[in-house]
């Protein structure tokens, strides 16, 4: 797979305190990767910074083949962003904006415009002035923003902070529908990142805990056995555990299996029940054991 971006020892300090510690990751063409971690962690400054927001101490950031400080304008020239709520220019209307920020890039059709438009579904509100637009409408016309210039990386902050479960869904179908655009995501809403994200990156008091797999998209369920004789079944799910309990990550084929072998060694099993927001407990489990160390 072809490296979309690249991050090597990243390094941050403001006022001789440490924002970002060696941070570093891959994102390869086409993933959908999310960004998650507690307030203060450091996850707007490092976007702030891929985006060119912000200078860094140290490190590289690659975008393909184009080194962000030695490549500025290239590596600007191929992402798209989003960052923080759109602050767009609020007595003019949808497609005024959208014709100012087109003027900016060379070649950009009409056609392309019309494009994105139908892409954040906005096409009947262009006429209206953006100061009468709903944070959610806002937020589709800072993403149709972003995508004039028919990015290969789209980098986004909390694009869907502050709307209701309805802006939720429509922002998280329209990235979906992005097949060939890499996206890197910052989100507090778990459940939006699990749903969506092809791996999570973790990050903790300015530095990378872990970076995740995202197991849910690969059919993977985490599930919990009970039984009529724990010590004898623990012993047997044994390589499976994911901790000190009869719970398993595993595929539908897997449980069943463990299931059968469970019954075959005359261990009744009275339930099998799925535990949800898994994302979300290992995020939580990641930050303790963060702050114990």
């Amino acid at each position: 797979m072809k490296t979309a971006i690249k991050v090597r020892n990243v390094n941050k300090s403001i006022n001789a305190r440490k924002i970002l510690k060696d941070i570093n990751f891959d994102i390869y063409e086409g993933e959908i990767v999310g960004l998650v971690g507690p307030n203060g962690a450091g996850k707007s400054t490092l976007l702030k910074i891929m985006t060119g927001l912000y200078s860094y101490d140290s490190g590289e950031i690659y975008y393909y083949e184009y080194n962000l400080k030695n490549d500025f304008e290239k590596a600007m020239s191929i992402i798209g962003t989003l960052i923080e709520t759109p602050d767009l220019y609020k007595n003019l209307s949808g497609k005024t904006n959208l014709k100012l920020f087109k003027s900016m890039f060379k070649g950009i059709s009409d056609e392309t415009i019309k494009e994105i438009v139908q892409i954040v579904e906005m096409e009947k509100f262009l006429g209206k002035k953006f100061k009468t637009y709903s944070l959610g409408m806002k937020e589709r016309l800072g993403i149709a923003n972003a995508l004039i210039s028919k990015p290969k990386i789209l980098i986004l902050d909390e694009p869907t902070n502050g709307l209701d479960p309805r802006g939720i869904k429509n922002i998280l179908d329209m990235l979906k529908s992005m097949k060939d655009t890499t996206i890197l995501i910052s989100s507090h809403m778990l459940n939006e990142i699990e749903a969506l994200c092809d791996k999570v990156i973790f990050i903790n008091n300015g530095s990378i805990i872990d970076i995740k797999h995202n197991n849910i998209k690969s059919h993977k369920k985490d599930v919990v056995f009970e039984v009529d004789d724990f010590s004898k079944a623990r012993l047997l799910l044994d390589n499976y555990c994911i901790n000190e309990e009869l719970e398993v990550y595993e595929s539908d084929d897997i449980i069943s299996s463990l299931n059968k072998e469970l019954i075959r060694n005359n261990i009744n099993v009275y339930r099998i029940y799925e535990n949800k927001n898994n994302l979300e407990k290992e995020f939580f489990n990641m930050v303790n054991n963060d702050k114990s160390n």
